[in-house]
């Protein structure tokens, strides 16, 4: 059953470097832009999900999350998982891979920002309170089909405004490499 990931030591036959350059040589490597949200007043929020849908076959695994604000007031970020995102709308992710520029990803992606935008329920894997204008959070998520991940931006000042950057590969919950 695990031929395809253990050699005869049990070692792992690929790293998840080597798998993950793999997967985005097979066009399975895609990137999104919540373009700019704004917040229309105080304790507005920013929002943006991912979300893998059940019997997709792949776990989409994040190599970079990354949030842009133009804010130096104190707000709050919220990673959660399994979340319900509220006023948010469909974002168009792309493909890292030339050779595959019109294959699309099978997770799905929304945004939003200002009055009404939410991101309620769900666990919270990750919650900070910040004091700066850009962040990376290079912790792992992975998504399995079925569920989603969200970050939620919660600024406590008005006229505030930034982007959201999400960067995962598709890898198929089969093992081995895509073709």
């Amino acid at each position: 059953m695990n031929d395809k990931i253990f050699n005869e030591l049990r070692a792992p036959i690929y790293t998840i470097s080597q798998i993950i350059v793999a997967e985005a040589i097979a066009g399975n490597a895609f990137q999104v832009s919540s373009g700019l949200l704004k917040s229309a007043a105080s304790s507005q929020q920013m929002v943006m999900t991912l979300t893998n849908p059940s019997g997709s076959d792949v776990q989409a695994i994040f190599d970079l999350i990354e949030i842009s604000v133009n804010t130096t007031t104190l707000a709050q970020m919220t990673a959660v998982i399994d979340g319900t995102a509220s006023k948010v709308s469909a974002v168009t992710a792309y493909n890292l891979s030339t050779g595959f520029l019109g294959k699309s990803p099978l997770c799905t992606i929304a945004a939003g920002g200002g009055a009404g935008v939410s991101l309620t329920g769900g666990d919270i894997i990750y919650r900070q309170f910040l004091n700066v204008e850009d962040e990376h959070y290079p912790f792992p998520v992975v998504v399995t089909p079925g569920h989603s991940f969200g970050m939620n931006y919660t600024f406590s000042a008005s006229t505030n405004q930034g982007t959201f950057l999400f960067r995962w590969y598709e890898i198929p919950l089969s093992g081995g490499f895509t073709t």
